[in-house]
């Protein structure tokens, strides 16, 4: 009996054994199947100029390309604009076989903004958020750091590059980089709530994306808001170790350096690769790299125990920035409109709407119609501050240029009286004066100004508008105006001054007075004045902190002012236009018409500064 008692215990296991196989493994094989082939490493290595390297040799590059090599594994190499403008690190990078792809690191230096023509802060570490990052830049700054990065970068190397990164990257930053340059691919940093002076949270918590065009931390819900760059995040952190302030939770993450300093080792990293490649996700994709120089000297065996622990991991694809960005769009040809991403047994789930961690008690609801305040105006702030609420806190607030029809019912008026001219010079008068309030306007959740503050913005534009024809009107009719034609063009084009006034720079350096003018931001141009009246024409360049500190008028504190911006400063210009009519028909007739042709000239660059300029400040519209 015995025996026959084994015979059937044994039978038993190979039937239970043999209907797993044939009626339960098929389906877990076909679901496995299916996600894990889109299972993605990306190797990546941030490289900037060697001033900040601990290694300054050629070693670090070397070693770091040599140990990816050793495994022809593809690489994306992240190029700061320092490394571009150094010839030995250059000419060892374009030794690197077709499998690297180079792209370039969104990181500004003090030498990029100066090839830029940019300002860079003073007396400011390195990696200050102001310094470091665009969103510390006006809009117009951000364009010609990019450009001339994108630019240096095409010399260089015959292309432009389609993959970016940097641990912050702002939404109008990205914006132009797609639609001038087409990138493909951005990496920013996985989120920390207070690491390095960044604060950085809300974000699909380690998984590729679509952003919104308005907001990189929020996924696109829509072919109308999708920005079509898959962002990739830079170390990646644990799903559960990782939720806190500071250090001792992010660096509970991917990066060698990172987990090595909690005492942890490769086993940790593969427990960590594995619950973000364990094929429950229609994609699975994680970054792996060190910061070449830095992060790299001291970990790199690490980081090659890291690569032989991945070449083990079947059906696991090996894959660059961009082409990432190709993959991803195969398994998500548009956006993943409803699908649920999890990690960690569901303990993190993500959707285009929200992202919900129930065991901390977390829930952020999205909103990608709203950006943060750095779209729009440079952030000078010493902490880089990008979390996103939990609940919206913002609406959008509806907005027309409702003083174009203003504008457009006095012409109306104007033609039926006769009086055109008065409707040109007041609408002159208007843009000369109140230009920048005339440009402010609602968007995306956001009060944007490019001069005051004024609350009721629409009915502010609409009465000046009425208020400058109404006062050139006045003007025109008085007995004065007849004996003195050039007085109704003059009002508005003395405004042109201020372009002369506001270009004027002084300074006192090394015992000399500088007295001239600013080409752009570090080019000056005009007389430097020695003792006993030496006087030289020159035309330098300073550093960015000489030349921020050269004295102008800045009209900061007319704009910071409402009733000065409202009423004394275009009554200055009033009183200045009157004046420099009677001293204008005291001259030749040829000397007038020298003097107006000036005057035409100069206002019409004042007028283009009006259109030029940049968000001066933003309030954001709360919910009621």
């Amino acid at each position: 009996m015995k025996i026959k008692n084994k015979i059937l215990l044994v039978t038993f296991v190979l039937v239970l054994f043999i209907s797993q196989i044939y009626f339960i493994a098929p389906q877990s094989v076909f679901a496995v199947s299916t996600n894990c082939n889109n299972r993605f490493v990306t190797l990546v290595n941030p490289v900037r100029g060697r001033d900040l390297w601990k290694d300054k040799s050629l070693n670090p590059i070397q070693d770091q390309y040599t140990t990816i090599s050793v495994y022809k594994f593809p690489a994306t190499w992240l190029l700061q604009y320092d490394v571009l403008k150094d010839a030995k690190v250059l000419e060892e990078i374009k030794k690197f076989d077709d499998s690297s792809e180079l792209g370039v690191l969104l990181e500004v230096s003090q030498s990029s903004a100066e090839a830029a023509r940019v300002i860079y802060p003073h007396a400011v570490p390195w990696f200050n958020p102001n310094a470091v990052f665009l969103s510390g830049y006006s809009q117009s700054d951000r364009r010609k750091l990019i450009d001339k990065l994108f630019t240096d970068f095409r010399e260089s190397f015959g292309y432009y590059p389609k993959s970016v990164g940097a641990w912050w990257i702002d939404s109008y930053s990205l914006n132009y980089l797609k639609e001038k340059y087409g990138i493909k691919a951005a990496m920013i940093v996985a989120d920390q709530k207070t690491t390095d002076s960044y604060g950085i949270w809300g974000q699909w918590w380690g998984v590729p994306y679509y952003p919104s065009k308005v907001n990189i931390l929020t996924p696109a819900t829509s072919l109308e808001n999708k920005l079509n760059v898959l962002v990739i995040q830079w170390a990646q952190r644990d799903p559960l170790l990782a939720f806190g302030d500071g250090t001792k939770f992010s660096n509970y993450s991917l990066q060698a350096n990172d987990y090595t300093e909690r005492g942890k080792d490769t086993l940790y990293f593969k427990q960590l690769v594995d619950s973000y490649l364990d094929c429950k996700n229609p994609v699975g994709q994680i970054t792996v790299g060190l910061e070449t120089g830095i992060e790299s000297v001291g970990h790199i065996k690490e980081y090659r125990n890291q690569l032989a622990v991945l070449r083990e991991i079947s059906n696991l694809k090996f894959i660059t920035m961009s082409r990432m960005s190709e993959e991803f769009a195969k398994v998500y040809p548009e956006i993943p409109h409803y699908a649920e991403v999890s990690l960690y047994d569901s303990i993190w789930k993500m959707t285009t709407k929200d992202r919900l961690n129930e065991k901390f008690k977390e829930n952020i609801s999205y909103n990608a119609e709203i950006p943060f305040a750095d779209y729009f105006t440079a952030d000078k702030s010493h902490f880089l501050d990008r979390r996103l609420p939990e609940k919206t806190q913002q609406r959008n607030l509806f907005w027309f240029p409702y003083f174009l029809i203003a504008s457009l019912a006095l012409l109306l008026f104007s033609y039926q009286r006769g009086i055109i001219r008065v409707w040109l010079a007041g609408m002159l008068f208007a843009f000369a004066s109140f230009g920048l309030i005339l440009r402010s306007y609602y968007q995306m959740g956001w009060k944007i100004y490019f001069g005051p503050q004024l609350p009721f913005l629409e009915f502010f534009q609409i009465l000046l508008v009425l208020g400058s024809f109404f006062v050139i009107w006045f003007l025109s009719r008085l007995k004065f105006m007849g004996k003195n034609p050039y007085l109704l063009w003059l009002i508005p084009l003395i405004f042109g001054l201020d372009f002369l006034v506001l270009s004027i720079r002084v300074s006192y350096i090394s015992e000399k007075y500088y007295v001239g003018f600013m080409r752009d931001a570090l080019n000056f141009v005009g007389f430097e004045v020695k003792p006993f009246l030496n006087i030289t024409f020159v035309k330098l360049d300073f550093p960015s902190y000489l030349s921020s500190a050269f004295l102008k008028i800045d009209l900061k504190y007319v704009w910071d002012n409402p009733i000065s911006a409202l009423i004394f400063y275009p009554m200055i210009h009033v009183v200045l236009g009157i004046i420099f009519s009677y001293l204008l028909v005291k001259l030749s007739p040829r000397l007038q018409k020298i003097c107006i042709g000036i005057l035409i000239i100069i206002f019409l660059f004042y007028l283009l500064g009006i259109l030029r300029a940049d968000p001066r400040q933003v309030v954001p519209i709360l919910l009621q």
